[in-house]
């Protein structure tokens, strides 16, 4: 009898420890198709796995924010990013197989300039409604009638990596200017780099404490859509956009890759 009890010990002992070890097994492995890319331009990375993929997170700061699906990957799914900032990235992938086991790896691309150019300011020349009253609870003697500015840019972004879909989100938001002022903004400390082959949706607003009051492109729609590309060859530092028929004129200051 004790050898009996002695040889089921073994047995469940042996049991448990091939059973930890199956679990412990699990593993990813990430394939980037670049490790050097450029701003604004795509890549993927393939997660690899010796087990089918019931989870998937994917993340660029640490899983603060990221994308996430529960869905039956297989043992290999294609994650899909690109970046609009400049220097090092660490994209972090976990991964959970049918037994709830997680686990964790990470890539380092490194995002280069390339060929992007870099908006460094924008000066508004006139818009719908300019010198006329927007805060009516002041006379049109005090400069505080006038509106106060703000103009937004947007691009077309990718979204969750799990999912190839780009969409337009907000890419910058200015600071208020009051009172109309000098209608010019410096972002050159911004770092707005683009992909020269890019467009943007512009948008201007009047200000009121702290959200938007009036839309002065008299939408909808409440943008317009602007582009670089004719500008590629001749590459000059000042840009002007006019949009006539709601009295829209502004520029952008560039900076282009010699």
């Amino acid at each position: 009898m004790k050898k009996n009890l002695f040889f089921l010990l073994i047995v469940s002992l042996v049991s448990c420890s091939t059973e930890d070890n199956n679990t412990a097994s699990f593993s990813i492995n990430l394939v980037s198709s670049e490790t050097t890319v450029s701003i604004d331009q795509a890549f993927t990375i393939t997660v690899d796995a010796n087990e089918e993929i019931k989870e998937l997170w994917a993340s660029t700061d640490n899983f603060a924010t990221g994308g996430y699906a529960i869905r039956q990957f297989g043992t290999s799914h294609v994650l899909n990013f690109n970046f609009d900032t400049l220097g090092q990235k660490r994209i972090s992938v976990r991964a959970k197989n049918q037994d709830n086991v997680v686990s964790e790896n990470q890539v380092i691309v490194t995002v280069s300039r390339g060929n992007a150019l870099k908006i460094n300011g924008v000066q508004i020349i006139s818009f719908y409604g300019i010198n006329t009253t927007y805060d009516p609870e002041f006379p049109t003697t005090s400069p505080n009638h006038l509106a106060d500015l703000r103009f937004g840019l947007s691009k077309n972004k990718l979204g969750n990596p799990l999912d190839n879909i780009y969409s337009p989100v907000f890419w910058y938001l200015s600071n208020i200017i009051e009172n109309q002022g000098n209608m010019t903004w410096d972002c050159s400390n911004a770092e707005l780099f683009i992909n020269q082959n890019a467009s943007l949706k512009f948008g201007l607003a009047d200000i009121d404490n702290g959200i938007a009051g009036a839309d002065l492109l008299n939408g909808p729609p409440d943008y317009r859509e602007i582009s670089f590309s004719n500008y590629i060859e001749t590459k000059p530092t000042t840009i002007t956009y006019t949009f006539p028929e709601i009295n829209l004129e502004f520029k952008l200051f560039v900076e282009w890759v010699n």
